[in-house]
């Protein structure tokens, strides 16, 4: 769940992967980069619908779920909330990631503040030669999914091989929004995430992230 809420929030608000442009694009990877660079230094928030399909070896089926997520960008919060197939709440900064569920009387909350960078370090923050020299890199269109280029990701190091097998990730072509990612884990589990009805720099208030506050008879 850390892991693929803190992808998810990254991924969601960088759309393409932002790299270091220091030369004229010279091979579609690059132009990509250079094109994401621009778009998120001009977002600041955004909203979408999600379905999350979670493919597990302790599973006799998959489990879909669904529900909203919005993000701010700088500083990078999130709050996911899923309505089906039971409401729970998540919650992403750069230090704490929390979760509410039905009948607990407490918020689950972990810290992630080392884990936040790691995914900075190898993902968000990367300029496109710091990525290749930690994935190998493909892009591709993908006729499943029209209008979008498919980036895949695949780790050579070994501390990322550890936790993670393949990243995917669709990007619309107009917006350089992220429609789709999915996440292959060792072993044959798999996490995909659909977004539909993304906006992009929605309005957001302190009240956006407020998580709720413990009462005496439990969250309130």
């Amino acid at each position: 769940m850390r892991v693929t809420s803190i992808v998810i929030g990254l991924a969601l608000a960088a759309g393409a992967p932002a790299a270091h442009q220091t030369s004229r694009p010279a091979d579609p990877l690059e132009e990509l980069f250079a094109r994401g660079r621009t778009a998120q230094a001009a977002m600041s928030s955004l909203s979408a619908s999600f379905t999350e399909t979670t493919v597990s070896s302790l599973l006799v089926k998959p489990v879909v779920a669904k529900g909203t997520v919005i993000a701010a960008i700088n500083p990078l919060r999130v709050v996911m909330r899923y309505t089906s197939p039971e409401p729970r709440t998540v919650w992403i900064d750069d230090r704490t990631l929390a979760v509410s569920s039905p009948g607990r009387k407490a918020l689950d909350e972990v810290g992630i503040a080392d884990m936040q960078r790691r995914v900075q370090k190898h993902f968000a923050s990367a300029s496109l030669a710091d990525l290749r020299s930690s994935f190998d890199l493909s892009l591709s269109a993908d006729p499943a999914v029209p209008g979008a280029d498919l980036l895949e990701m695949v780790p050579k190091r070994r501390q990322i091989k550890e936790g993670l097998e393949r990243l995917r990730l669709w990007i619309d072509r107009e917006r350089l929004l992220m429609v789709r990612l999915q996440m292959d884990f060792p072993g044959g589990d798999s996490k995909r995430i659909d977004f539909t009805d993304m906006r992009i720099n929605v309005p957001i208030d302190d009240q956006t992230f407020a998580r709720p506050r413990a009462g005496r008879g439990g969250l309130e």
